[in-house]
């Protein structure tokens, strides 16, 4: 037990050294907010100004427990006794504190209090909008934009939808009344809403696709030829080709039919199913194309069992039935995969029209009334940030106003948040800045506790962006560490071994996860706790009270997958 909270120890205050930067893999209950809190006092203790420090939180309530740990720590700094104070420093640092030392740090508290503007340790959005408010002009806003909450923002897209569906209805605009009606026969009128959000929620990806390719257009056919498409293939064109002579052995099939006629009962319902399509015209085989399929492919669309497809007696007495039985469903099979691929265009092309009307007509409104949303705010502070000279001239700016980056819950940013984190941090190493003085990144996540999803949270992004801070910071002559917090003190060594095998891949039917170092553990009643979480989060509670034997965890908790390389600090293909 004493060994392993000496290591616990030793490797906290290696993630807390203000001289390096730090990526830390924290699983549950290793101490990330105390890492956090200490990394912040140790960063104080060096010199650094208050508010020369960002922190970077998921929620306004982690804000506000990190805020009050940093300032209940300051306030008994303030009035400890010499020796009390002088223990508590030397827990943090691991060494010795001299008495000037002691003095700045009893300082500390009102050195705070007193800073410009306070410690900033805030959301990633609450951070967007100072930043917005400070560059109106140059991120292209009105000086006086407002931020909506929630409500506002559904009521504002809930009348952009009506508007986009009035077109469609009325018959204004054809091609949107055609995209609705290839939407709604999809998909069920009580999930049309959540739909609708969810377009709007992904507008920043969806625009970055659509500008990317010139538009639904250019995007459609991108989407096609990635699906094996030819220009202007689509489902009828499809069909049409697949009932030609010329495009299947069509003097095999009529023989297999002669032979399986002189079968068993099985084989001649399976004749009856082939003889109206192989004697018909062009139209007869095109309206009998899905009923003739069913005598080679099962309702799950799959090739059927080569033992099925005809009987011994079929298979052993006509030589060759069988293998041109056998070549036809597969051709079936490939024919209906390419009718599949045409599907998903045609719904796509639907979906994205009308998402681009949609995203208009709610962009509109919000411009007329000078109002952001919430995810207004993080895409707009990433544009600013990596748009030309303008983004030179607000990085120059706050080269002289933010030194430390520290990024709590960093698996759950997603990939447009990254790319403002990655904007401002490229500054760091960049070379010369604005003043000469040790900068650091920190970040502290662990991808086996992501929400995935939520707010497009993408650990691919968090790997991706360990990768290129590990890159950068030593090239530019920095200090860089990685720390994995690996002694939890909420789950024992066995839970945690077990979760990390699942993610390194040696779980049952795991393969490709992320790999993790091996976890140990000190024994929950360390701490007067007991049960555990394999996540730490609600979404996987303690199987001792709310989980039954032998079942799964939520799908919150489903691993990703390892991500392709991250060129650059814009978001990969793959996550944008």
């Amino acid at each position: 037990m004493t060994q392993l909270l000496a290591e616990a120890t030793a490797r906290q205050r290696r993630a807390a050294d203000p001289r390096a930067s730090v990526w830390v893999a924290a699983s549950a209950g290793t101490g990330k907010t105390k890492v956090l809190t200490d990394r912040v006092l140790g960063l104080l203790l060096a010199g650094t100004p208050p508010h020369r420090i960002l922190c970077l939180t998921f929620t306004k309530a982690a804000a506000a427990e990190m805020a009050n740990r940093i300032a209940g720590r300051l306030a008994r700094w303030a009035t400890a006794t010499d020796a009390a104070l002088a223990a508590d420093l030397e827990r943090l640092s691991g060494a010795a504190a001299d008495a000037e030392t002691l003095t700045g740090a009893r300082r500390l508290f009102a050195r705070v209090l007193d800073a410009p503007g306070g410690m900033h340790i805030e959301t990633i959005h609450a951070f967007c909008q100072s930043l917005l408010r400070r560059f109106p002009l140059e991120a292209g806003l009105a000086p006086h934009f407002q931020v909506m909450d929630e409500r506002d923002a559904g009521e504002l897209l809930a009348a952009a939808q009506e508007e986009v569906l009035a077109a469609a209805r009325d018959g204004g605009d054809g091609g949107l009344a055609a995209a609705l009606d290839a939407v709604t026969t999809r998909i069920h009128e009580t999930a049309f809403p959540e739909l609708m959000a969810e377009l709007a929620r992904a507008r920043g990806r969806l625009r970055r696709r659509l500008a990317g390719h010139g538009g639904v257009g250019g995007t459609v056919a991108a989407l096609a030829m990635r699906l094996g498409l030819q220009p202007g293939e689509d489902a009828g064109t499809i069909r049409a080709a697949a009932c030609d002579d010329a495009n299947f052995d069509a003097a095999g099939c009529r023989r297999a039919l002669a032979a399986l006629l002189n079968g068993s009962k099985s084989d001649r319902e399976r004749a009856a199913l082939m003889d109206p399509w192989l004697s018909g015209d062009a139209a007869a085989r095109q309206a009998g194309f899905e009923r003739y399929g069913t005598a080679f492919l099962t309702a799950a669309g799959e090739v059927r069992d080569e033992k099925r497809i005809c009987t011994k007696a079929v298979r052993e007495g006509y030589p060759g039935v069988h293998d041109a039985l056998m070549a036809e469903a597969h051709r079936l099979h490939a024919v209906q995969d390419r009718l599949r691929a045409a599907g998903v265009v045609v719904a796509t092309a639907a979906l994205l029209a009308l998402a681009d009307a949609l995203l208009s007509a709610y962009e509109r409104r919000k411009a007329f009334r000078a109002v952001m949303d919430y995810d207004d705010l993080i895409l707009a502070a990433r544009d600013l940030l990596a748009e030309g000279g303008v983004a030179a001239w607000v990085l120059y700016k706050l080269d002289g106003g933010i030194d430390h980056v520290l990024i709590d819950e960093a698996q759950d940013t997603n990939p447009d948040q990254w790319a403002v984190v990655a904007a401002l941090a490229e500054e760091f190493f960049a070379g010369r800045g604005a003043r000469e003085v040790v900068r650091t990144v920190f970040a502290v996540g662990d991808v086996k506790q992501s929400i995935y999803s939520f707010q497009r949270a993408d650990p691919r992004a968090f790997e991706a962006m360990r990768r290129r801070f590990a890159a950068a910071a030593p090239a530019a002559g920095r200090r860089w560490d990685e720390v994995p917090l690996n002694v939890s003190f909420r789950s024992t060594r066995a839970v945690l071994d077990a979760v990390d095998a699942v993610f390194a891949g040696d779980g049952p039917g795991r393969d490709g996860w992320l790999p993790r170092a091996r976890t140990s553990a000190i024994s929950p009643t360390a701490r007067g706790r007991r049960g555990w979480s394999s996540c730490g989060r609600r979404c996987c509670p303690a199987p001792s009270t709310s989980r039954r034997r032998g079942s799964r965890p939520s799908s919150a908790c489903a691993p990703t997958r390892r991500a392709p390389g991250w060129p650059s600090w814009s978001p990969p293909a793959s996550a944008s």
